[in-house]
């Protein structure tokens, strides 16, 4: 009876008339605004945006526009409204997830680099011809590594895929910051970071999830050692954590920033082992204006061709080296080597030598200057300058590392020792 009952209401509804759908206030605010504007929720900024229809750029929702659009309701078609409510409009699914670095590389034009030949590509030679440098051979090669990790990175939200930091030094006055400048494309102007970083700081962080490009401008030598290596662990960390204003809880966000450096002066490198983290080209002349003529569009297209084309982008393990190596021009000369380098030379065969431990070589500086001497730095100094460690006995014990080291006698050091009793 009851499933009899239940048929013949289910049937007779089918026959009774749907109430017609009203519009809602809030329905007639949507389309209003619909027609008028365009809207979407910025997923780098963390904030929503919008744009009138004739307008190319987007602005935030603040409070000021919330309070301009309810006027524009009330007085074009009659609509009253609480700021509360506009903003639980805007603030939704109305307006569309949108990641614009990402908008931007899917939208440049297709280009065909399929030769995988450098004569196939124009506007990134071109770049590239800009800047004259000294150590000129890699100069093309890693500026174009180095701009196709920035297409890599800015299009994956999981892992960071640029692990350089390309660094222009050389004399002031030089265009270096204004040239790195340019490596933001003007389409995301708003989303690039030119300056001092501290990575102590919290902001630091939030440079690195909101910049495509962030830019440190002449302080890469004034780096303290722990500083240092908070750089390089930033550079290649995968993901930054940090609280978006108004957000209560401090969540993960994609590592978008690429990182550029430009340095006054050479020497800047204090650590070898963390020398792969930087591609450093000596500066001696930029034809700015050529540079600011070029196309960023065009040279991002390029990148992004190669990017599917399956272009080797990264740093190999041989390419590690030879970046070790070419990066020896840039480094700071260290207290140990520069004593080394005075105090001992290489024997040849047939000339006499010590065989001296580590300890035992920064025992014997010791004799002749107060200078804080460090086992490790000694340890990379020695290797540097080619001394080569060999492993012996000494009076039947257990074996040491040892180098052949020629003393230069008498001491050099006791001169100065001399001039400042």
């Amino acid at each position: 009876m009851k499933t009899s009952a239940d048929k013949g209401k289910s049937e007779g509804s089918n026959n009774m008339p749907r109430p017609r759908r009203i519009s809602s206030k809030n329905s007639e605010i949507e389309a209003y605004l619909s027609i008028h504007y365009e809207f979407r929720y910025n997923t780098v900024l963390g904030r929503t945006e919008y744009r009138s229809k004739n307008d190319a750029h987007f602005s935030k929702v603040g409070r000021y526009e919330i309070n301009t659009l309810r006027r524009e309701l009330d007085n074009d078609v009659g609509i009253i409204t609480s700021s509360d409510n506009l903003y639980s409009i805007i603030e939704s699914s109305f307006s569309p997830r949108v990641n614009p670095i990402q908008e931007y590389f899917k939208g440049l034009p297709l280009v065909d680099v399929s030769s995988s030949s450098p004569f196939s590509l124009k506007a990134i030679p071109h770049l590239a011809s800009c800047v004259v440098v000294r150590n000129s051979d890699k100069w093309l090669q890693y500026l174009t590594k180095w701009l196709v990790a920035v297409v890599a990175n800015a299009m994956d939200d999981r892992e960071c895929r640029n692990h350089t930091c390309l660094v222009l030094t050389g004399e002031q006055g030089k265009f270096k910051t204004t040239f790195l400048d340019l490596l933001c494309p003007p389409k995301l102007h708003g989303y690039s970071y030119t300056g001092k970083i501290y990575p102590q700081e919290k902001d630091t962080l939030t440079y690195i999830g909101q910049n495509l490009i962030v830019n440190i401008d002449d302080q890469l030598k004034a780096l303290n050692k722990r500083d240092e290596n908070e750089l390089k662990n930033l550079i290649t960390c995968p993901m930054v954590k940090y609280r978006m204003p108004y957000d209560k809880y401090v969540e993960e966000h994609p590592h978008l920033a690429s990182f550029v450096a430009s340095v006054n002066g050479n020497d800047f490198l204090t650590d070898p082992t963390g020398s792969r983290r930087f591609l450093p080209f000596e500066v001696l002349s930029i034809d700015i204006e050529r540079a600011k003529a070029i196309s960023m569009n065009n040279v991002y297209a390029e990148a992004k061709a190669l990017l599917k084309s399956g272009f080797h982008y990264w740093f190999d393990d041989d390419e590690i080296a030879e970046l070790y190596r070419e990066s020896e021009d840039f480094q700071v000369q260290t207290a140990e080597m520069e004593l080394l380098l005075r105090c001992f030379e290489k024997p040849t065969e047939d000339e006499s030598y010590s065989l001296m431990t580590t300890t035992e070589i920064l025992t014997y500086l010791g004799i002749y200057t107060h200078q804080p001497l460090v086992a490790k730095r000694m340890g990379e100094a020695l290797k540097k300058a080619g001394y080569i460690k060999v492993s012996k006995r000494r009076n039947g014990g257990s074996p040491i590392y040892v180098y052949k080291m020629r003393k230069i006698l008498p001491c050099p050091l006791l001169q100065t020792c001399s001039s400042q009793m």
